[in-house]
Protein backbone atom coordinates (compact mmCIF):
# COMPACT_ATOMS: atom_id res chain seq x y z
CA UNK A 1 0.00 0.00 0.00
CA UNK A 2 1.35 3.44 -0.88
CA UNK A 3 -0.51 6.67 -0.30
CA UNK A 4 0.39 10.17 -1.37
CA UNK A 5 2.05 12.72 0.87
CA UNK A 6 -1.07 14.72 1.66
CA UNK A 7 -1.70 16.47 5.00
CA UNK A 8 -3.69 13.62 6.54
CA UNK A 9 -1.97 10.73 4.73
CA UNK A 10 1.04 8.72 5.76
CA UNK A 11 3.39 7.27 3.20
CA UNK A 12 4.01 3.60 3.82
CA UNK A 13 5.87 1.25 1.52
CA UNK A 14 4.30 -2.03 0.47
CA UNK A 15 6.16 -3.90 3.23
CA UNK A 16 5.18 -1.33 5.87
CA UNK A 17 8.59 0.31 6.03
CA UNK A 18 9.80 3.57 4.61
CA UNK A 19 12.55 3.66 2.00
CA UNK A 20 14.93 6.35 0.78
CA UNK A 21 12.39 7.14 -1.96
CA UNK A 22 9.98 8.29 0.76
CA UNK A 23 12.35 10.99 2.04
CA UNK A 24 10.97 14.50 2.21
CA UNK A 25 8.64 16.81 4.07
CA UNK A 26 5.76 15.29 6.01
CA UNK A 27 4.83 18.32 8.10
CA UNK A 28 5.39 21.80 6.69
CA UNK A 29 6.80 24.33 9.16
CA UNK A 30 4.16 26.81 8.01
CA UNK A 31 1.81 25.07 10.47
CA UNK A 32 3.66 26.97 13.19
CA UNK A 33 2.81 25.88 16.73
CA UNK A 34 0.35 23.33 15.32
CA UNK A 35 3.18 21.34 13.71
CA UNK A 36 3.52 19.26 16.88
CA UNK A 37 -0.04 17.92 16.58
CA UNK A 38 0.67 16.42 13.14
CA UNK A 39 4.06 15.04 14.21
CA UNK A 40 2.41 13.25 17.14
CA UNK A 41 -0.32 11.91 14.86
CA UNK A 42 2.25 10.44 12.46
CA UNK A 43 4.29 8.83 15.25
CA UNK A 44 1.14 7.44 16.90
CA UNK A 45 -0.01 6.01 13.56
CA UNK A 46 3.19 3.93 13.69
CA UNK A 47 2.61 2.64 17.21
CA UNK A 48 3.99 5.28 19.53
CA UNK A 49 1.94 5.58 22.70
CA UNK A 50 0.29 8.76 23.87
CA UNK A 51 2.93 11.28 25.01
CA UNK A 52 2.96 12.09 28.71
CA UNK A 53 0.46 14.75 29.71
CA UNK A 54 2.54 17.59 31.12
CA UNK A 55 -0.50 19.23 32.75
CA UNK A 56 -0.03 16.78 35.62
CA UNK A 57 3.47 18.14 36.18
CA UNK A 58 2.83 21.84 35.69
CA UNK A 59 -0.05 23.99 34.57
CA UNK A 60 -0.07 23.83 30.79
CA UNK A 61 -2.30 25.97 28.55
CA UNK A 62 -2.51 23.23 25.88
CA UNK A 63 -5.55 20.98 25.59
CA UNK A 64 -4.01 17.51 25.40
CA UNK A 65 -7.37 15.75 25.43
CA UNK A 66 -8.27 16.77 21.87
CA UNK A 67 -4.80 16.19 20.42
CA UNK A 68 -4.06 19.86 20.95
CA UNK A 69 -0.42 20.13 21.89
CA UNK A 70 0.00 23.59 20.38
CA UNK A 71 1.18 26.02 23.05
CA UNK A 72 2.47 23.27 25.34
CA UNK A 73 5.61 24.29 27.18
CA UNK A 74 6.96 20.78 26.65
CA UNK A 75 6.21 20.53 22.92
CA UNK A 76 9.95 20.37 22.16
CA UNK A 77 10.43 17.39 24.45
CA UNK A 78 7.37 15.67 22.97
CA UNK A 79 8.72 16.27 19.46
CA UNK A 80 12.06 14.74 20.52
CA UNK A 81 10.12 11.71 21.80
CA UNK A 82 8.41 11.41 18.39
CA UNK A 83 11.72 11.80 16.53
CA UNK A 84 13.35 9.14 18.71
CA UNK A 85 10.44 6.76 18.22
CA UNK A 86 10.37 7.17 14.44
CA UNK A 87 14.16 6.88 14.17
CA UNK A 88 14.07 3.67 16.21
CA UNK A 89 11.01 2.03 14.65
CA UNK A 90 10.93 3.40 11.08
CA UNK A 91 14.63 3.32 10.31
CA UNK A 92 15.91 4.19 6.84
CA UNK A 93 19.67 3.82 6.29
CA UNK A 94 21.36 7.17 5.75
CA UNK A 95 18.24 9.12 6.82
CA UNK A 96 16.74 10.61 9.97
CA UNK A 97 13.32 11.70 11.17
CA UNK A 98 13.22 15.27 12.45
CA UNK A 99 13.48 18.88 11.38
CA UNK A 100 15.25 20.10 8.27
CA UNK A 101 17.33 23.27 8.24
CA UNK A 102 14.19 25.07 7.02
CA UNK A 103 12.15 23.79 9.98
CA UNK A 104 10.00 21.28 8.12
CA UNK A 105 9.57 17.87 9.76
CA UNK A 106 10.04 14.68 7.84
CA UNK A 107 12.40 11.99 6.67
CA UNK A 108 15.68 13.53 5.55
CA UNK A 109 18.91 12.25 4.07
CA UNK A 110 21.92 12.62 6.34
CA UNK A 111 24.32 14.86 4.46
CA UNK A 112 28.07 14.46 4.81
CA UNK A 113 29.86 17.47 6.26
CA UNK A 114 31.62 19.49 3.61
Amino acid sequence: MKTTNQPQATIVSADGWYTARDAGCYVDASRGIYTIDRIIAIARSHGMGEPADCSEIEHCPADHTSSGWAGCEFAGEVEDECDDYMNEHQTVDGHYWGRSEQGDWGLWEIEADA
